[in-house]
């Protein structure tokens, strides 16, 4: 406590500009940030996240999520948690980590673009896996699987693959499906994750944007054995501009991927971690049940006003399934089996409509598709 610091590269917090800030809510409350904690947050900060901030992470989770690695013996499966710059950073990181050149990964078969771009650039190689309105079809994953050699020499090009050993999904409000996984399927599929011993990649955005009063619960619920890694986001719960996700799951990984973060960001904006510090503090943990309850609604509302307008105008020119979460309308269009025509940009200048085709998200981009992805955020 009393040695003189002369070994650090801290730059001197005397020079620091800022001495106080204050953020002010829709709901008339004001988040104050005084000198003292201005002081304490604008120095270097942990890579993993100020503690305050891993603590409401912990409490979010054991909330919501009650993982039962939570608390466990710590032999590198027990639970962790690290902050992130939003969900895709996150994923940058952790995909460093836990995939190698010609490893095979399984995702959605239709699946977030920015998802593909990161197993690519790992050099790794992903598959889409068969889905129908619960999602990830159980049987087929076993059967991928079971029949590896043969299912891979369609776009091995001559190359060794690797067995795939991760699987990553977006369960709920599946992004661009809306698909929503029941809980019986999300069993199955942690099943035969236990038989192949697969690590789960828990992609989950829009998990508190559920609809029901009773939320699914997610893999990490399930998590006995350490194997599933959850991906959150900041950008639907508070807003996408803060650029704040988490990853958590098994101590070893995440403890890993925050070393590939030291490396690069080393660590979150302090006055993005402090706004939100600041935010849950006001809120506190039945604050938080409320905003979940309030995205609920607001979504809901806006899922049964696009709905309405789509039966309206489009019926007899498109199917769908009425989605239970998430920002998504994924519409069939009829008469058709390719809908690349509905992004055509003069066409979407001429009538200012904007939709995002099936091929798109495709894992296979050699078929062609009738589905479009409307968002009714």
């Amino acid at each position: 406590p009393d040695s003189v610091e002369i070994a650090s590269g801290m730059p001197s917090p005397d020079t620091v500009p800022y001495v106080s800030a204050t953020f002010k809510c829709k709901d008339g409350s004001e988040l104050h940030i005084d000198e003292e904690t201005m002081k304490r947050i604008t120095p270097y900060q942990k890579t993993r996240g100020m503690p305050d901030m891993i603590k409401w992470m912990t409490i979010i989770h054991k909330e919501f999520h009650n993982p039962p690695k939570m608390g466990a013996a710590e032999d590198g499966s027990q639970w962790g948690v690290t902050l992130c710059p939003g969900a895709l950073g996150g994923m940058d990181y952790l995909f460093q980590e836990i995939m190698r050149k010609n490893d095979v990964v399984f995702l959605d078969e239709f699946a977030f673009g920015g998802t593909k771009k990161q197993v690519r650039k790992n050099r790794a190689v992903y598959v889409g896996l068969p889905m129908d309105g619960d999602g990830v079809i159980p049987d087929k994953l076993r059967d991928y699987l079971d029949r590896w050699e043969e299912v891979s020499l369609p776009f091995a090009n001559g190359k060794k693959l690797n067995k795939p050993r991760v699987i990553c999904m977006t369960p709920v409000g599946q992004n661009p499906t809306g698909v929503n996984t029941p809980l019986k399927r999300k069993q199955e599929i942690y099943k035969i994750a236990q038989e192949y011993n697969l690590l789960i990649v828990e992609d989950d955005p829009y998990y508190y944007l559920q609809y029901s009063e009773t939320p699914i619960p997610s893999y990490q619920a399930l998590d006995v054995d350490g194997r599933v890694v959850r991906i959150d986001s900041m950008s639907k719960f508070i807003t996408p501009g803060i650029r704040m996700g988490w990853i958590s799951g098994p101590e070893e990984i995440i403890s890993n991927t925050s070393k590939h973060m030291s490396l690069s960001c080393m660590s979150l904006s302090c006055f993005t971690e402090i706004a939100v510090v600041k935010l849950f503090d006001n809120l506190g943990i039945q604050g938080l049940r409320d905003r979940v309850k309030y995205l609920r609604d607001f979504y809901r509302e806006r899922r049964d006003t696009v709905e309405e307008l789509v039966r309206k105008h489009l019926a007899g020119m498109a199917t769908w399934t009425t989605p239970t979460a998430g920002m998504y309308l994924w519409l069939n269009i009829s008469g058709t089996n390719d809908s690349m025509f509905l992004a055509d940009k003069e066409l979407c200048k001429k009538y200012k409509v904007y939709v995002v085709p099936a091929l798109d998200f495709a894992c296979d981009t050699t078929k062609k598709y009738s589905q479009i992805r409307i968002c009714f955020a």
